[in-house]
This record gives C-alpha cells, structure tokens and sequence, in this order.
C-alpha cells in the first residue's frame, strides 16, 4: 500500500525572436530578485507565467531556453504594475509555445543566476502529482518546513486554498506588506524539487486575503490581486491541463459571492469539462467543516451558501474530489451526494492546515467526517489516465491517510 512506502521510494510568452549568442558561461548571482514564483494562465503543458519582484523600475525582460540548449537565449517581455502599500513592483511574463515535459531555464540577464522549471505533459500515459493544502503562514518555521516538504516530493505544481500570507485578520485595517515577503521568500527559498526547478502555485482567495473578509469588493484585497495573474481579475477561474485536468479556483464569498454569477459560471464550467478525466474544485471555506459550527458565524452562512449552490453542481457533473480548507485540521469525508453519503458521491478533503496552528475537529454530530484529526498535513495528488491516487503527508514527510478512485 501506498501509506507503508517512505518518503524516499516517492521521490524516485511571448517568442520575440531576439536571440542571444553563445553559451551563458560562469553564471553569477548578480540579479536575484526578493521574490520569484511561478504560476500559470493557460495550459501548463506549452505555457509558464513568471512573477518576480523589484524595488525598483526595472525592465520586465527575461531570457530563457531548453536546458540543455548551449547555444541560444530567447527573450521575453511583459507588464509591471506596484504591489499596493509597498515598495516594491511585481513584474509578469507569460512565456508560450513551450514543448510539453519540459525543463526550461531562465535568468535575467545571461551569465547570471539561472532558474528552471518544467511544462506539464500533454497526457497521462505517464503519472504526474501535484500538491494541494492551504492556511499557510501562521509560523514561518511551520511554512518553511511544509514548503520545504512540497518541494521534495518532486510535486509538478502546488495548489493552495487560500490564507496564504495571513495579511488582514481581526482588527488588523492595514495590510501586513512584510507577511506577504516573508510567504514569497519562503516559496522561493523552499519550494523546489530535489533537481532544483522551482514548484509552479496556483491559489484561491481566503478570509485572511482581505479587509473584511467576507462579502467585500475586490478592492479590499489589493495584494493577493496584484500578486497573481491566475485566477485573475474576475477573481475565479478554471485552468485546463490539456484534455486531462480541470482545476477550479474559486471565491468562496470573499469578494464575489458564492451565488449568482459564480455558481452560473459554475455550471457553464462543468458542463463544458464532462469529457475530462479529472475535475477538481478548489476552495477556501468548506461546504463540510470539520471544526467551525455551520450555524454560526460568517463562515457558516458560507458553508450553507456552497452546499445550496455548488454541491448539487458536483452531483450533477460527476465531480467525485473537492478540496476545501480554512478550519485548520485533518478531514476526509465519505463520499456524499445529495446530502447523504452515497459511494457515487463526492469527497471533499480539507481542511486548510499547511502551516498554522491546527485545531482539534468537532466530531460531534458530523455524520460526514470518515476521518478528522489534529494535524498539520499536505495532500500528495497523483494522477493516472484512468485514476486517481491521494495520500495526506504530515509535516515529519510520513503518509496518515489516503483515497483511491477509479476515475468514472
């Protein structure tokens, strides 16, 4: 079984046609930006985004190639906007037309630091895994330790539910700028594969995103929109993996409510995936808490809001896996389909516990939870042409829990 294997036996644009001649070199460290983390807008097997910042006006320009290829650097541009209530500039370069499964490398000016990444393939006749969790940074020990863990289970990508930086919270009315630098330093710093690519992110909103939490115009949560160009401005969106993966980022009741035009969206959304193997919505607030009371407070009117509007949508579709977040604890629940645990049903994962302090989950009366516990943990998502295989990774790197699905 999966859970008895150690960690060890896991880890087994724009082309501008400006090229520069000749071999990079002895590459130095003369450029290395405060922050770098990748993410994409469209379909990761031909295409990466690249984010960095600056604090200062400088050029959005990047060089990159194949690794292995000497003899050549393209060049790519692309836009710059300010990090609101900061010094710094977050600069975006989209880079195209990229051969799917493959190591890329890149640097800011040729003969300096070099990074890599690698594209998705463009099928599954060979696995690929990715990571999900979310409420990341209570303790900056906890989060380097999980970031750290991301990157050497050689994870493709990492998606991650929202409360990222913990920058808005209670009575705080001015964002916390230096929580934001300390999550980007991390990601940069730990997220990176046992080769030394950098661990791809792809996010959602949460509470802690945003001035007022729930309910709020996007405006509210000016640094987690200037930070990344996925899900975007319409803060929801899907992301298409060639023919074999849709993941789903949604808000749930931040700044676009869980109703109307989401759940319409929704709907369109599924409808149009219904021939792809593996459809994953991702959230911040659980339709299925596993500690927070469902019939109180902010947060319980949303689980009730997503159960009305989202999940009889999962029915519908034949979603089959959810992840959802923000409760800080362990949750597997059994399968359930239209209020009810039925095997043709849909698990939902959670609950948000990457780098805060976890909670003990209320047991009682959740005829839902197949399983809940107080631990810190990621899930380790590997995907095949015709299954899936999930395991729950806690902060040692050991495996606690896992769920097998053929896919239907």
């Amino acid at each position: 079984m999966m859970s008895q294997r150690n960690l060890g036996k896991l880890l087994a644009g724009f082309w501008l046609g400006i090229w520069v001649a000749g071999s990079v070199g002895w590459a130095s460290d003369a450029f290395d930006p405060p922050a770098l983390y990748l993410t994409w807008q469209r379909d990761p097997t031909t295409t990466m985004t690249v984010h960095w910042h600056t604090e200062d006006e400088a050029k959005t320009e990047l060089y990159f190639r194949r690794v292995g290829d000497t003899n050549a650097w393209t060049t790519a541009a692309g836009t710059s906007h300010p990090l609101p209530a900061s010094i710094r500039t977050v600069h975006t370069v989209e880079l195209t037309g990229l051969r799917p499964k493959t190591d890329y490398e890149f640097c800011f000016w040729p003969g300096e630091r070099v990074f890599k990444f690698r594209t998705l393939p463009k099928d599954l006749s060979q696995p690929i895994r990715f990571a999900d969790g979310g409420d990341v940074y209570h303790h900056r020990e906890a989060m380097d330790t999980m970031n750290e863990l991301v990157g050497k289970l050689d994870a493709s990508f990492a998606v991650i539910g929202g409360d990222l930086a913990y920058a808005f919270g209670g009575s705080i009315q001015n964002e916390l700028m230096e929580r934001w630098d300390a999550y980007f330093d991390s990601w940069k710093q730990k997220a990176r594969t046992p080769d030394g690519r950098l661990v791809p992110m792809l996010v959602t909103i949460g509470n802690h995103e945003v001035r007022g939490s729930y309910h709020q115009p996007s405006e509210r949560a000016p640094a987690y929109y200037a930070s990344f160009a996925m899900p975007g401005p319409q803060g929801y969106n899907v992301l298409d993996c060639g023919n074999y993966l849709s993941l789903l980022l949604l808000d749930s009741g931040h700044t676009h409510p869980v109703e109307g035009a989401q759940t319409d969206w929704l709907k369109q959304t599924l409808a149009a995936r219904q021939h792809v193997s593996h459809v994953f919505p991702v959230y911040h607030v659980p339709a299925w808490p596993s500690y927070r009371s469902d019939k109180v407070g902010e947060s319980g009117k949303i689980n009730h809001l997503i159960r009305e509007h989202w999940c009889p949508l999962f029915d519908e579709y034949g979603v089959q896996l959810a992840f959802e977040h923000h409760d800080h604890a362990y949750k597997r629940t059994y399968p359930i389909r239209k209020g009810s645990i039925d095997p043709r049903g849909v698990v939902y994962l959670g609950d948000g516990a990457w780098g805060v302090t976890v909670r003990k989950p209320d047991a009682k009366g959740r005829w839902y939870l197949a399983r809940a516990g107080q631990i810190r943990h990621i899930y380790l998502v590997t995907l095949y042409a015709d299954a899936r295989h999930v395991v729950a990774v806690n902060e040692n790197g050991e495996f606690f829990d896992e769920v097998y699905q053929r896919v239907r």
